[in-house]
């Protein structure tokens, strides 16, 4: 009988080869595109797809792919920057709950988690939206305010398990630290499971960044963010339906290329082998 463990499967290198494809577009667009993404040509308003103008021009006439390229910039790193500062908070409070399983404290975040996961987050960005005005950095602090959540949960399950371990045992009978053993010895345990939630959680995050800039509660022209230039484009969709086609894209292909590599390392990292008789 032979065992081996899973390899990665085709899907994660192919999202890693799209991802990187995107990031390598993204980060190099001054070198690519030869236009300004905020500057006005009001002769090329609404042209059409060309060797020009890949995904055409919008009613200033300027170039979509050149704004869909620094887009993706605002996009994916407001994105990134919040996911981790979410996920930072998420892995400390479940960390302190986990080892803290059934203390005061504990109640009280489990409540204030189930509160928060009760209440729509699309609502709750509309009302800070229309309390303090739309803008990308009050979504993100919405974001950064909500999305912990699901990070302390996962966190705070996986720390429960593992002390139930032999060395966790052993840390606190040599008169280790709590503190110690939170961050020495449990959260390496945890993290690989909580980063791959996190690369799901990216994805998800974009596709409602996106949706709220649609809405106009996120980036605000002429500023180039994927969600906003939707937004920006749908009053000429009948004419020239073009327009939506680049931004649309890249939000499927980067959401597409996460979850794969989200999907592929989960796979690598399970616990059970594939046995051959």
């Amino acid at each position: 009988m032979k065992t081996h463990k899973h390899r990665f499967p085709v899907g994660f290198y192919f999202g890693l080869i799209l991802l990187g494809a995107i990031i390598i577009l993204i980060a190099g667009a001054s070198f690519f595109m030869p236009y300004d993404p905020l500057a006005d040509n009001p002769a090329d308003r609404l042209q059409g797809i060309s060797a020009e103008h890949i995904f055409g021009t919008d009613r200033f006439g300027r170039d979509v792919f050149t704004r869909v390229l620094y887009g993706g910039r605002i996009t994916i790193i407001s994105c990134v920057t919040a996911l981790f500062s979410a996920m930072a908070i998420g892995l400390i409070i479940g960390l302190f709950t986990g080892m803290h399983s059934g203390s005061v404290v504990d109640s009280i975040m489990m409540r204030i988690i189930d509160v928060l996961m009760s209440f729509p987050f699309m609502v709750l960005a509309m009302v800070v939206a229309a309390l303090f005005g739309a803008s990308l950095a009050t979504l993100l602090f919405v974001v950064v305010a909500v999305w912990w959540v699901p990070f302390a949960r996962m966190t705070r399950s996986l720390v429960m398990r593992a002390k139930s371990e032999t060395y966790i045992s052993a840390a606190e009978i040599l008169g280790a630290k709590n503190s110690t053993i939170m961050f020495r010895e449990l959260l390496p345990q945890v993290l690989g499971q909580v980063l791959i939630q996190a690369t799901f959680e990216l994805g998800s995050l974009i596709l409602t960044i996106a949706a709220l800039s649609f809405l106009g509660m996120g980036s605000q022209p002429p500023a180039p963010e994927w969600g906003s230039m939707l937004n920006d484009g749908r009053d000429h969709f009948m004419q020239t339906p073009y327009i939506l086609l680049g931004p649309s894209l890249f939000i499927i292909l980067t959401v597409l290329s996460l979850n794969l590599i989200g999907e592929g390392v989960r796979d690598r990292l399970d616990p059970y082998e594939i046995v051959e008789l």
